[in-house]
């Protein structure tokens, strides 16, 4: 008889992100919990649960269940229910390992005998100091460090990840296992002309169009698209689909000054739409200077669109062998490879083919056998249905 495993998750951001690393968390959960039904209960800890279509599909599952906190003071003491108390909930629900999702784990686990993994998806605060304040900062870094410390097992994000935390954290490479995510369901999903249109219609969208997907910040290095779109035919036009910032006004103003204002398009895109979104795309651009996993390329090579790049980090684990790959600070480079490729349908037909198989390496279930051999080296040992 099969014994059937508790599993605890900080479900923190799986249920108040809709995209991000809150996508990683939910996708994550619904791999284990489709992967081994019959043997696995998921308790996901939350602070707050807060609407949410995606997180709320996950509990319905008939293993995965939200937990809140109990009691009045600790719904006012949130942050502290999350990271102090959650240990003992764990323990009152016969939780065997609790997972951090998300960079950090709550305190007490190992006291009350209760295995503990936790995922590191990047470290760019390290990397990239001045983009964090001073105290924020050293918050993330003392969290890290101190879930890293504690941890029977680290997940890391990527190759990359796995690089950094050894360098810079001086983690015993030993104790990490790659584990690479995938992408929402709804990529993978048939997507038809008529709704690609739909989206066009909806979001006043140009007929033919290269697309950025993702925050709106400087690290992700948008502007290197806007300096090579003044160098191209003003046939090529651009849509940015995320989240306005500070850095947008900046991004703005050298848009201006280019003379491209009526060429580049903002939009904040709802999830839904953003499959159809990608696939009227001739062109995906994911130009950024770092990142820890980059799953919006996954989801434009699940979908069905060439993609250019940047070296240098994650990028390359994340869009296989035929994804076109520029530097991050040359213009021209990135000028000649969109080009290339609209120039040329045969390039773009084998881009896209490749692309499609390099996704397989992404599925739900290559991710759930990967945090199962994990959970193995720390003793629980679950069998595939």
């Amino acid at each position: 008889m099969k014994r059937t495993h508790t599993l605890g998750f900080d479900a923190k951001y799986a249920n108040a992100e809709t995209d991000g690393i809150g996508s990683y968390c939910r996708f994550v959960a619904r791999a284990i919990a489709t992967a081994y039904p019959e043997n696995t209960y998921l308790r996901m800890y939350t602070p707050a649960h807060l609407p949410n279509a995606d997180y709320e599909a996950l509990t319905e599952m008939p293993n995965v269940e939200s937990m809140e906190p109990d009691g009045e003071l600790w719904r006012r003491l949130k942050r502290l229910w999350r990271m102090w108390h959650v240990s003992k909930d764990a323990k009152r629900g016969d939780v065997e390992l609790f997972h951090g999702l998300a960079n950090s784990l709550p305190y007490g686990l190992a006291r009350r005998g209760i295995r503990s993994v936790v995922t590191i998806h990047d470290l760019r605060f390290i990397r990239y100091p001045n983009h964090f304040n001073i105290i924020d900062r050293i918050l993330r870094e003392f969290m890290m460090r101190s879930a890293c410390r504690r941890a029977d097992r680290i997940i890391a994000a990527s190759e990359t990840t796995k690089r950094d935390l050894r360098k810079l954290l001086r983690v015993n490479p030993e104790k990490i296992d790659v584990v690479y995510q995938g992408c929402n369901p709804i990529y993978n999903e048939p997507i038809g002309d008529e709704q690609v249109a739909a989206v066009r219609e909806k979001y006043q969208l140009p007929k033919n169009y290269i697309l950025n997907v993702g925050e709106i910040e400087e690290r992700k290095n948008i502007g290197l698209i806007i300096e090579a779109l003044a160098e191209l035919p003003e046939s090529v036009e651009l849509v940015v689909a995320g989240k306005q910032s500070s850095y947008t006004k900046r991004l703005k103003r050298r848009i201006k000054s280019l003379g491209v204002e009526k060429r580049v398009h903002f939009r904040n895109v709802a999830q839904n739409d953003k499959p159809a979104l990608y696939k009227g795309a001739d062109i995906f651009i994911y130009p950024s200077h770092f990142e820890g996993f980059a799953v919006e390329i996954l989801e434009a090579l699940s979908v069905g669109v060439p993609v250019i790049a940047t070296r240098g980090s994650s990028l390359e684990e994340a869009g296989g062998d035929k994804t076109i790959y520029v530097s991050p600070r040359d213009c021209g480079e990135m000028v000649e490879a969109i080009e290339r490729i609209l120039a040329d349908e045969k390039l773009q037909s084998a881009m896209i083919s490749a692309g499609k198989r390099h996704t397989r390496h992404f599925r739900s279930e290559v991710t759930a056998y990967g945090i199962m051999k994990c959970y193995e080296r720390i003793g629980i040992e679950l069998e595939i249905e």
